[in-house]
């Protein structure tokens, strides 16, 4: 049985989605940024900004990334915060998992700040024992996010799974040396995908109360 349930947050526990690619388009706009031909702009959501950029548009040199980042956060600063909902269902099933005496966490490439401040207007900052999430630097990735909780909730890797929507989630948990399950209601992963590897999905908030239910 796992001791600690480490979170992912865009796609995981809020749809930030709206707030995201209003910031990413609207940085392009500004910055008259060509856009590459991409079918769908939310499979940039939970990873780098410099790998969404890169992804979603044209970028011709780094200075032009650098100015389109410090934009877009900018922006997400402004305006992006606020436009988030939190997916049915999820407050009942971090409830339940509390209740049934699990450690809960967040690990986010979203600046620390902003997911403490979006988790506690969703209502959602109460059931978690530990937020962490980008510090501002360049070694802060997403495996590094999940070690800061593994330390502080002194779990060992073994111990403690991570729960997210997309391939930089699994990664993440691959380098920090957790186990992953994925979750298909985000952005990035879907029903049947399983990325070229095997892992555990679920298809909804509730399916993770079943799930963690059936592991103990």
């Amino acid at each position: 049985m796992k001791k600690l349930i480490i979170f992912d947050l865009d796609g995981t526990l809020l749809n930030t989605s709206e707030g995201i690619l209003h910031c990413y388009h609207k940085t392009a706009k500004l910055l008259v940024l060509k856009k590459n031909p991409v079918n769908n702009d939310s499979i940039v959501i939970g990873g780098p900004l410099s790998d969404g950029f890169r992804t979603l548009y044209d970028i011709p040199d780094d200075k032009t990334l650098v100015k389109a980042i410090d934009t877009y956060r900018k922006l997400y600063a402004n305006e992006g915060i606020r436009k988030f909902s939190r997916y049915g269902g999820i407050d009942t099933a971090l409830r339940q998992l509390k209740s049934d005496g699990y450690q809960l966490g967040v690990a986010t490439l979203k600046l620390e700040e902003y997911a403490k401040t979006m988790l506690k207007s969703a209502d959602l900052a109460k059931y978690f024992d530990t937020i962490h999430g980008w510090d501002g630097t360049e070694k802060c990735t997403k495996a590094y996010t999940v070690i800061k909780v593994l330390f502080e909730q002194k779990c060992l890797a073994k111990d403690a799974v991570l729960v997210g929507d997309s391939v930089y989630d699994k990664k993440g948990a691959e380098i920090a040396g957790v186990d992953f399950l994925g979750v298909t209601y985000g952005f990035g992963i879907k029903q049947g995908n399983k990325l070229n590897s095997r892992f555990d999905t679920v298809d909804s908030p509730a399916e993770l109360t079943n799930y963690f239910i059936q592991q103990k």
